[in-house]
């Protein structure tokens, strides 16, 4: 009698269970060691940095670091700028400074709040400017010829009331207009503009280096002009005084005196002639 063809795959079925290797025991060993086997993999792995960065020679291993020199550290290249510090003549005085190249406005204000070096000291320069100044930014309006310092410090603004207040001005507008090749200088001071102190008094628009000409010492003014005397003319020669003419005497001639002739003897008429032929 021949089986029902369900029945058939029925049996087959459960013969398969049987001797199948994959059942739900089997399974589950295997899931369970590929679970730690991914486990194992993470906790060896070498984690990764968001950037690049220099390793520590001195904490690799050995055999890393045996036969292989640090590498050489780059030259920092420079170039020199002028900045401007204050003379024991309380004038301004211009000195070199080494900053990185190429330099910017900012680099160069920044080597201006450094306090004066070894050998600026020794030549009694100083400075009027605070410490504590951080320059947050340099704007340059070449159209205008203008340069604007933005400044964020806490004892600027105190600085800018005391003795040196146009001392501590003076030098930012020189050292700022010297490193942007511009004339006319305004200053931000935390966030607001500042009126600026010179020598014809607080300016509140731009102002030059005309405006300190009491503290440059290139300054030379302008003789004074002097009134030219109208000119003179020659004094005329005086004529010696005349010296009298004597008057002349006039000569009465002399009337010849005859010489006396021949004594006649007396009683001769008058008509009584001698000759002598």
């Amino acid at each position: 009698m021949t089986r029902p063809a369900a029945l058939r795959r029925l049996e087959m079925g459960l013969a398969a269970k049987r001797v199948s290797p994959t059942g739900p025991r089997r399974r589950r060993r295997m899931l369970a060691g590929l679970t730690a086997t991914v486990i194992l993999a993470g906790a060896c792995s070498v984690p990764e940095d968001s950037r690049p960065r220099a390793l520590d020679y001195s904490r690799l291993p050995d055999d890393l670091v045996a036969g292989t020199e640090p590498p050489e550290p780059t030259p920092l290249v420079t170039q020199e700028v002028l900045i401007y510090l204050i003379d024991e003549n309380s004038l301004l005085s211009a000195a070199a400074r080494d900053v990185a190249s190429p330099a910017s406005p900012i680099s160069v204000l920044d080597a201006l709040f450094s306090a004066p070096n070894e050998a600026e000291s020794a030549l009694a320069l100083s400075t009027a400017l605070p410490a504590d100044a951080e320059v947050i930014s340099v704007d340059v309006d070449p159209p205008n010829n203008l340069v604007t310092v933005a400044l964020e410090s806490e004892v600027f603004e105190e600085r800018l009331e005391g003795e040196n207040r146009q001392l501590a001005v003076a030098q930012l507008v020189f050292t700022a207009t010297e490193a942007t090749g511009t004339s006319r200088f305004s200053l931000l001071l935390n966030g607001n503009p500042v009126p600026l102190p010179t020598d014809n008094g607080e300016s509140e628009v731009p102002v030059t280096r005309d405006g300190f000409w009491s503290v440059d010492p290139s300054y030379q003014p302008e003789p004074a002009p002097s009134e030219t005397p109208a000119p003179t003319e020659p004094p005329t020669p005086t004529a010696p005084p005349e010296t009298p003419t004597p008057t002349a005497t006039p000569t009465v001639a002399a009337t010849p005196t005859p010489e006396p002739g021949p004594t006649l003897p007396p009683g001769l008429p008058p008509d009584f002639t001698l000759d002598f032929s």
